[in-house]
């Protein structure tokens, strides 16, 4: 198992995080878990973040796939995994962020 934080920003950051919890919520696995979104302001900007507990790619690749959807929409989604490392999803690929899942992953075993 892994954990990470997703940090959901741009227009309607809010919105957009309840919309990508529903996303992970419906592909969440036995024992995996996904936080409730939780909303930080501040004067210039908005975050939604959510916690996460996953296991395997298949998490990396409902966020890849909900995050392209929502691209022409503003939309950034920023991965901070458990080892520390930030990814954007925009400047990633598929692979990239599946593999790091799994580094991740992997370091908990």
């Amino acid at each position: 198992m892994g954990t990470a934080v997703l940090e959901v920003s741009g227009p309607d950051a809010a919105q957009r995080a309840a919309e990508l919890h529903g996303a992970l919520g419906v592909s969440v696995q036995p024992g995996e878990v996904v936080s409730p979104v939780e909303v930080q302001r501040s004067a210039e900007i908005v975050i939604a973040v959510i916690g996460l507990v996953f296991a395997g790619v298949g998490t990396a690749k409902t966020i890849w796939d909900w995050c392209q959807a929502r691209r022409p929409d503003g939309v950034a989604v920023t991965i901070v995994l458990n080892d520390g490392t930030r990814l954007e999803v925009s400047n990633v690929s598929q692979g990239e962020l599946e593999i790091a899942f799994q580094q991740v992953e992997s370091k908990q075993c």
